[in-house]
C-alpha cells in the first residue's frame, strides 16, 4: 500500500507540474504562438549576436522575437514575429543592438508613423538602421591612435629640443 501511496504522489506531483508548466509557457512564450502574432522581415548586413527566439523591442518594451534568420541576397533575413496588437507602418525601421556585453543582441523596432499603411504577415521593414560593429570601432580607435602619435611626435620634435624650449620660453 505504501508503494502505491508513493506512486500516486509522484503522478500527482508530474500531473501539476505539467499544468503550471504549460501556464507559465503560454504566458511567457505567448507572442510565439501563430494566432497572437504576425511575421514580417528585415535583411540587415551582420546579424553577428542574434538568434532565433531573441527579444524584438519598441522602446525597450518587449514586442516579439526573432522567428529565423536566414542568408538570402547575401544579407541575412531576420523573421520578425511581433504581437498583433502592436502595429507597425510602412516607414518603421528596424536595427540590431547589443544586450548584453557577452555578444547577445537583439532588434529594436521603432512603429513608424500612424496614419501609414499597416504592415502585415510576410511584409519586409525597409528603413534599417546600422550600427557600428565591435570591428569598426576598433578601426576607428586605431586610426586616431596613429594621429594622435604623429601630433605627439610633431609635438615632440617641436619643443623637446633646447632650441624649442627656449622659443616656448620667449
Amino acid at each position: 500500500m505504501a508503494n502505491v501511496t508513493q506512486a500516486a504522489k509522484v503522478g500527482i506531483f508530474f500531473a501539476v507540474s505539467a499544468v503550471a508548466g504549460y501556464f507559465v509557457y503560454s504566458k511567457v512564450g505567448g507572442s510565439a504562438r501563430t494566432g497572437d502574432a504576425y511575421v514580417v522581415h528585415a535583411y540587415i548586413k551582420d546579424a553577428t549576436g542574434l538568434a532565433n527566439h531573441s527579444r524584438v523591442t519598441i522602446a525597450g518594451i518587449p514586442v516579439g522575437t526573432i522567428d529565423a534568420i536566414k542568408l538570402e541576397r547575401g544579407m541575412a533575413r531576420v523573421d520578425i514575429r511581433v504581437k498583433n496588437d502592436v502595429a507597425l507602418f510602412e516607414n518603421a525601421s528596424a536595427g540590431k543592438k547589443s544586450a548584453s556585453l557577452l555578444g547577445e543582441s537583439m532588434i529594436v523596432l521603432t512603429a513608424g508613423t500612424e496614419g501609414g499603411r499597416k504592415l502585415k504577415e510576410g511584409d519586409e521593414i525597409h528603413n534599417i538602421v546600422e550600427s557600428a560593429s565591435t570591428d569598426q570601432i576598433m578601426n576607428d580607435v586605431a586610426r586616431i591612435a596613429d594621429r594622435v602619435k604623429l601630433v605627439a611626435e610633431q609635438l615632440a620634435a617641436s619643443i623637446g629640443t633646447d632650441q624649442g624650449g627656449e622659443n616656448m620660453r620667449r
